[in-house]
């Protein structure tokens, strides 16, 4: 069975793909440092209380500090990676948050079954909302940055005659700027 997976052309509608990926890096970024910050206070603390990384919530303090030290450190490579425009860099976040989304969707599923006649409906209701509301972000996120890889990849040298390739529908560059001036062989 084939499935193609999106590509975007525009963030949110209405930036342009290079600068939403960045929005999106810099606002994951203040986020993990807040609750990083967050976080450890109530480590220091010795304030007990539950600790939610993406919407799982039986995750230790500790653990909870660590994956968002983790996360900061891809978010600002991330944000390195799409400025320089260097694909190795989001190649390296995209399987990052992937393999993140993959773990975080089986911790949740063991969890739910694991507390399912012990929690009360409302509870459940309300994890599960805040779970696959934060799932839909980062899998859009996944989306963008891999429709921003195809982009840098794709996309051509800046400093070409568009005008030739267009004409001509080829390009043929051997060291000096092709020709613009096309002669016409049917005349």
């Amino acid at each position: 069975m084939f499935c193609e997976l999106p590509q975007f052309g525009r963030c949110c509608f209405c930036l342009p793909l290079r600068r939403g990926v960045l929005a999106f890096g810099y606002l994951n970024i203040v986020f993990s440092i807040f609750i990083l910050v967050v976080c450890s206070l109530l480590v220091h603390n010795n304030v007990r209380v539950v600790l939610v990384y993406r919407g799982v919530t039986t995750i230790q303090a500790e653990l909870c500090l660590t994956i968002y030290c983790v996360d900061t450190l891809f978010n600002v490579l991330l944000v390195y990676g799409a400025h320089k425009q260097i694909v190795s860099y989001l190649r390296y976040f995209y399987y990052y948050t992937l393999s993140t989304t993959i773990a975080l969707v089986v911790i949740e599923i063991l969890t739910m079954i694991d507390h399912y006649y012990n929690l009360s409906v409302y509870y459940q209701i309300a994890t599960l909302t805040f779970f696959f509301t934060g799932l839909c972000i980062h899998l859009y996120l996944q989306f963008l940055v891999r429709s921003l890889m195809y982009r840098i990849d794709n996309s051509g040298c800046a400093h070409e005659n568009q005008l030739h390739q267009f004409v001509n529908g080829e390009l043929k560059v051997e060291g000096k700027c092709p020709s613009t001036v096309v002669p016409i062989e049917n005349a």
